[in-house]
């Protein structure tokens, strides 16, 4: 990336605020790909990057340099002044401010982007599961007793200290909004499992999660032809494992993972009805966490375990029809917004989040909520699944979640030789109107889309044409009707026969 010498003069003032007593600031550079000075993780206040084009500055800042992040920005609005109105969040998470005179040459002109970084937000997830395998060792094999009160963990030096270990001091500051997580978990752990001696699976040095993920391409969906899975997420939600016997399961998944003669690795039905059979003997539990906001109680339901697990009850209960799902989409044309979500409603109770990327030229994920739990992330849907179930949903899918068949740049917007001509992306959203709460016109759309990728924001634009395609694909035709969302649902919530037996805690 070549910096200008108005951005070079930009990262000049940074530096020269940061020294200022009143804004006094450890700040880290990403320079060639790695970070220099102290960052956040180690202990810093800010961390300087870029967006992988190089169009956008993002100045990420602890929580609590706000006061004094807030004294740079106007010194820096003051030095370079500013071209455009500034953009944000509600909750003023993000923030963005564009440098330069109006009318400037782009190349003299820049976009710097604020990011906080909340208590709570953004914690490593290795560092989450770490603190959750720390307190499960406490509670289930030393037999630590936090009682009815989450906060007996904080008051407990072992267990508090031994946190602090665990979220470093560069998130030490986030380590109490994840106690109350802790407890809830462990708390419903012992109500279904209380009694059995437990301890953290490891297998040759690799904990049962490691160790999957380095034979997930020895499991076979089917042998001829031969499907097998890529990732581990894949197949299990499960974060962490606890195990009785370890020797013995062991020699046991040796001996499945040997497979037949003239066979290599296990069929996938063949080792989910081992781990049942564990699972069921509380010999071997894999366990998906999820944080769990105050004052929400946890639960801990087994899932995929037999066939009324392979449904959710509480899912099927509601009986959703097509007229229970909400699509609210009005974000992709919605011109007050940047927004790059898109949400599919189930009643009140949960959702699908269709989410694109502001910094990055991405693929779309598939992101599921119970919003029963104010916290309770149901994770991702495999995205070769889901478009394996568009095609069964209709004929004619041409939809891949494929960021490179589209435009990054407002010359490939209009080039003739785009994968995907205007006139697509006009039937595209013409039959999509429907599905607007707002009324827009699609020379309105166009021109929406035009002025984001003159902003420098074309991963918004990209995400927002790339979820135009998703839902024209997945409602022109609809053979499934409710199932169909309800599988997309399923998918992300890890729920039926394919996917792995655990415990979900949320």
């Amino acid at each position: 990336m070549i910096k200008t010498v108005f951005r070079k003069n930009v990262e000049q003032e940074l530096k020269v605020l940061s020294k200022k007593p009143e804004t006094k600031l450890k700040i880290a550079f990403e320079e060639n790909g790695k970070m220099k000075g102290t960052t956040i993780s180690e202990g810093g206040d800010v961390d300087i990057l870029f967006s992988p084009r190089g169009e956008v500055m993002y100045v990420d800042f602890s929580e609590t340099s706000k006061t004094k992040i807030e004294k740079v920005k106007t010194s820096l609005k003051k030095t370079f002044s500013t071209f455009a109105k500034d953009d944000g969040t509600k909750d003023d998470s993000s923030h963005r401010i564009k440098l330069g005179k109006k009318g400037a040459a782009k190349n003299n002109r820049d976009i710097l982007n604020f990011r906080i970084l909340r208590s709570g937000a953004r914690t490593p997830t290795a560092i989450q599961e770490r603190g959750s395998a720390f307190i499960f060792d406490l509670a289930l094999r030393r037999n630590f007793d936090f009682k009815d009160d989450f906060k007996n963990i904080e008051k407990d030096k072992y267990a508090f200290d031994g946190l602090k270990k665990i979220f470093t001091p560069a998130y030490e500051d986030r380590m109490k909004d994840w106690t109350y997580t802790y407890y809830q978990q462990q708390k419903q752990f012992l109500s279904e499992f209380k009694g059995a001696k437990w301890s953290e699976f490891v297998y040759g040095n690799q904990s049962f999660v490691k160790f999957f993920e380095g034979y997930i391409k020895n499991i076979y969906l089917q042998f001829d032809p031969p499907k097998q899975f890529q990732k581990y997420e894949q197949w299990n939600p499960a974060d962490i494992y606890a195990a009785y016997d370890m020797t013995k399961i062991k020699s046991e998944l040796d001996d499945l993972f040997k497979g037949e003669e003239n066979q290599k690795g296990v069929n996938l039905f063949r080792l989910n009805l081992y781990l049942i059979g564990l699972l069921k003997d509380k010999k071997l539990v894999g366990i998906s966490l999820k944080k769990i906001k105050h004052p929400d109680n946890a639960e801990l339901v087994l899932r995929n375990i037999d066939d009324e697990s392979y449904l959710d009850a509480k899912v099927e209960t509601k009986q959703y029809k097509m007229n229970n799902i909400n699509f609210v989409i009005d974000g992709i044309h919605d011109r007050s917004k940047k927004t790059v979500s898109t949400y599919i409603k189930f009643g009140e109770g949960y959702q699908v989040d269709v989410k694109g990327s502001s910094s990055k030229f991405n693929n779309l994920a598939f992101g599921t909520l119970i919003k029963a739990k104010s916290a309770a992330q149901g994770g991702n849907a495999p995205i070769e699944l889901v478009i394996g179930l568009m095609k069964k949903n209709g004929s004619d899918i041409k939809f891949k979640n494929d960021n490179t068949q589209y435009p990054t740049t407002i010359d490939e917007f209009f080039s003739p030789n785009a994968k995907y001509s205007t006139k697509d992306y006009q039937k595209w959203f013409t039959a999509l109107k429907k599905y607007f709460k707002t009324s827009t016109k699609y020379v309105d759309f166009e021109d929406y889309i035009t002025k984001l990728y003159q902003d420098d924001d074309g991963p918004i634009a990209q995400s927002k044409l790339m979820q135009l395609h998703f839902y024209y694909d997945s409602l022109k035709t609809n053979n499934l009707g409710v199932d169909y969302w309800l599988k997309i649902l399923y998918l992300g919530m890890k729920v039926g026969k394919r996917f792995a037996p655990h415990a979900k805690i949320y």
